[in-house]
């Protein structure tokens, strides 16, 4: 009985490593996240049974207790079981309850990494994460508590005010109290901000700073968004556009919203 936890990379099906691609064509059935190119990678498992059971923030998301009791049964029944994560599956991929039930029950474990949306996005970016004399550091946090989760609101800011590049998943739609608490810390009101949405794949990214931010919530984005923030990203540029090109569009069609309304 076993069970391979593999990191499916932010979504572009050619991020995945040789061996995790390898691995994943001798699946029985694989249970998937969602927000991933699934056709894309089904290339590598046509016939596969796939699942997804993947989580969207404020849409019905399968239970964590679900996805635990199925990867179990299934492979107490001899298939060969892949769950097969978005980005890295040790980074804010709800790993930690999935490994346990497996090891309670004696199955036997084997993680592929994959690439995290930190480094598509700053690749995606044409930047760095880290800079030499002014960023040797970097975070990776979350300010969003799951279901059932406790602790404090601002738990995160210690670590992205000790940092000095800092990535955060989860937080497009906090991103003006996020810039606003990062000032209020000590961060610069000038420090570059960088949004990208759908890291590896077709999406907008822009570039900004934490006062512009703080003052303007950003719009809805259609994707998974990543923000970077640090005088690293002073760099980046590729198709990173100005935010105000966004938060004008956004305030344009909010505005022609409530005319025809």
């Amino acid at each position: 009985m076993k069970v391979w936890f593999i990191g499916a990379g932010p979504g572009d099906p050619e991020l995945m490593t040789r061996k995790a691609w390898r691995q994943l064509s001798q699946a029985d059935v694989v249970l998937h996240d969602a927000l991933m190119d699934v056709a894309g990678m089904q290339e590598a498992a046509p016939h596969a049974r796939w699942l997804e059971v993947g989580k969207r923030s404020g849409r019905p998301s399968v239970e964590q207790a679900f996805i635990c009791r199925t990867l179990v049964a299934l492979a107490k029944q001899g298939l060969t079981v892949v769950r097969l994560k978005g980005g890295d599956p040790a980074i804010f991929g709800r790993l930690a309850e999935e490994l346990q039930a497996c090891r309670s029950e004696n199955i036997e474990i084997e993680m592929i990494p994959g690439v995290t949306a930190a480094c598509a996005a700053a690749a995606d970016l044409q930047t760095s994460l880290t800079l030499r004399g002014e960023s040797r550091s970097v975070a990776f946090v979350t300010p969003r508590l799951g279901k059932h989760e406790t602790g404090q609101p601002n738990e995160w800011l210690t670590a992205a005010i000790s940092a000095q590049t800092v990535v955060l998943y989860m937080a497009s739609a906090q991103a003006k109290d996020i810039c606003h608490a990062l000032i209020m810390a000590g961060k610069p009101k000038q420090t570059p901000i960088c949004i990208v949405e759908n890291a590896s794949r077709a999406g907008q990214r822009f570039k900004s700073t934490l006062f512009e931010v703080a003052q303007n919530a950003l719009p809805t984005f259609e994707g998974p968004v990543t923000l970077l923030v640090g005088q690293a990203l002073f760099l980046a540029q590729a198709e990173a556009l100005p935010l105000t090109n966004l938060l004008a569009e956004s305030s344009n069609t909010s505005t022609a919203k409530h005319a025809v309304a």
